[in-house]
């Protein structure tokens, strides 16, 4: 009866330990949310590469996407002012290294001023293609949206 109750035990020990540590994390990167004077505008997903970790196996996916020249094309550009800011959050709540760019065209052009997850958009009036590219320690990913300063 004793040798039961010690292979409970171990047995119990074992299952708290292994779930534990069988905690896996995401399989894709998160959703960028992007505000411009406190309303969410429309983003999507490019290309991205995305490392999951599990117990017994590590998981990569790269994912191949349009450029953001070519994503853009169906997306509704957001009115905005000049003078806007917008501010990056994401749906899982973390800070990964972040560039900003836009488009010129079918090339990346010039990185924008980003500070604390806020990136300072164009002052001139037009139509603005901007890609977001985002750093972490499982993987990367890019996200375009569109503006229209008037």
């Amino acid at each position: 009866m004793k040798n039961k109750k010690y292979l409970f035990a171990i047995i119990m020990l074992f299952l708290i330990i292994v779930g534990g540590c069988s905690s896996k994390t995401a399989e894709e990167p998160p959703e960028a949310i992007v505000k411009i004077n406190g309303e969410n505008i429309e983003t999507a997903r490019g290309t991205y590469q995305w490392e999951s970790k599990g117990l017994f196996s590590n998981q990569t996916v790269i994912a191949d996407a349009a450029a953001p020249f070519q994503i853009a094309e169906n997306m509704k550009a957001e009115i905005i002012e000049q003078s806007s800011v917008a501010d990056i959050e994401f749906n899982n709540g973390s800070q990964p290294q972040l560039h900003a760019y836009l488009w010129e065209e079918e090339k990346r052009g010039e990185e924008l001023p980003l500070n604390q997850h806020k990136i300072t958009l164009p002052l001139e009036k037009g139509k603005y293609v901007i890609e977001i590219h985002g750093e972490w320690t499982n993987g990367d990913s890019s996200y375009t949206f569109v503006v229209e300063v008037q």
